[in-house]
């Protein structure tokens, strides 16, 4: 019987709570062959207190937030190798960090606000590699939690679940497999977070593991709970339109020019230019992209957009037309 070792990689900071509400969920697996990483990237506790009292001097210089405390009570329950990072690595960073010092053969990056929803999660990912060994990663349903206790299946575009390795490229539209949480990977995967990214460091892992060439599978069923609330990264981004679109900027600039010619990878980018206003370059230098990183097909869709009033733009049908006429009339990619 395939009994692995899988290491849960979870990058940690501050909050506490979250890291003992995923740690009460790995206890409660029946699956018991794990390996624990936390990677904790919380200040030390001089750097977390303004003014530290005189009785605790002592204390400093250790983690703050309590994240190795918390931890101490699993000790006995499961195999845990904490790492404080000094100074602070910083997502993706300490994701990649997290994972490089995983010694499972089946690894998960696990944030730390998410949990394993049912017992038999870890087992269910080991039955689905054991029954498919071609397979290089596995994923299952996109739920997410909200702080009301609402289940949330955050899959758009269904379709692509089954298509994502003729069209890894449209997982920017919709990202469909989720956060890293949802995805147990062979260890024989080396591909890592691409660090320049905050917004779509998922996507971009996700697209390019595909293009590798790695093989996935997936299981239709709510096995990880992804916790929403309103201190993550995600919350922040999506007030922060600079973020979003200098993001996807340089996603385009990765792609090659031959993903231009899927029409609806052509229609995301002219409406991300259409949606966030933008009427020149230096809109785009602003968000912080580097004029030599736009790529040619984002300059020829501005040129065109500039031409018309951004109000008519915006009207639908119109922007619809226009785009479709500047998709036939864009040179050929070589």
């Amino acid at each position: 019987m395939f009994k692995p070792l899988i290491s849960i990689c979870i990058p940690a900071y501050k909050q506490p709570q979250y890291v003992a509400r995923c740690l009460d969920s790995i206890v409660k697996q029946d699956y018991q062959r794990i390996q624990v990483v936390i990677s904790d990237d919380s200040p030390t506790y001089a750097e977390a207190s303004e003014d530290l009292p005189a009785e605790a001097s002592a204390k400093a210089g250790e983690p703050g937030e309590d994240i190795k405390q918390i931890i101490k009570p699993y000790a006995d329950r499961l195999t845990i190798d904490y790492y404080h990072n000094q100074p602070a690595l910083r997502s993706p960073a300490n994701w990649n960090a997290a994972l490089d010092r995983a010694g499972g053969e089946l690894v998960m990056l696990m944030h730390q606000d998410d949990w394993f929803h049912a017992p038999d999660a870890l087992s269910t990912y080991v039955k689905t590699f054991e029954q498919n060994p071609g397979v290089d990663f596995v994923f299952c349903r996109n739920t997410a939690i909200d702080e009301k206790g609402n289940a949330i299946v955050l899959q758009a575009i269904p379709r692509l679940l089954k298509e994502m390795d003729r069209k890894p490229n449209q997982l920017v539209m919709a990202q469909v497999i989720g956060p890293p949480s949802n995805t147990m990977l062979r260890r024989s995967v080396t591909i890592r977070y691409d660090e320049q990214f905050i917004w779509l460091v998922d996507v971009d892992y996700y697209v390019r593991l595909l293009k590798a060439g790695h093989r996935y599978h997936y299981i239709d069923r709510h096995l990880v709970s992804i916790g929403l609330h309103k201190d993550q990264t995600t919350e922040f981004v999506r007030s922060n339109d600079h973020i979003i679109l200098k993001e996807n900027i340089l996603f385009a600039a990765k792609l090659e020019s031959s993903a231009f010619r899927d029409i609806s990878i052509y229609d995301y980018f002219w409406r991300i230019l259409r949606n966030f206003k933008v009427r020149n370059i230096a809109d785009m230098e602003n968000a912080g992209v580097e004029r030599s990183k736009i790529p040619p097909v984002i300059l020829r869709m501005l040129r065109l957009q500039k031409k018309m009033p951004l109000p008519v733009l915006q009207f639908g049908v119109f922007s619809k037309m226009l785009m479709t006429l500047s998709y036939i009339t864009k040179p050929s990619a070589k």
